[in-house]
């Protein structure tokens, strides 16, 4: 995985949950999106809409992958990079 992916994605939910007034501190891969960041299902798709447009792609969109399936910041970051990696 790129690291500029990883960077890019981390901005976009740190953004999102400065939005939302959210704090948000150390994030790791093993971080919960909803249970540790506290994101509320508005927020995820808030936080999936800015990925898309931020990074040109959407992983969600053939049914390969499940939103259901990303819980973790680790999830949600390979998530992105195998999109990318398989648009290129």
């Amino acid at each position: 995985m790129d690291i500029n992916t990883r960077e890019q994605v981390e901005r976009v939910v740190r953004m999102v949950a400065q939005e939302h007034g959210l704090e948000v501190t150390l994030i790791s891969d093993d971080t919960a999106i909803v249970d540790e960041l506290g994101f509320t299902s508005m927020m995820v798709a808030t936080l999936i809409a800015n990925l898309e447009e931020e990074l040109g792609v959407d992983p969600f969109a053939d049914e390969d992958v499940m939103i259901t399936d990303v819980r973790t910041f680790g999830d949600l970051h390979s998530v992105y990079g195998r999109c990318l990696e398989s648009a290129r």
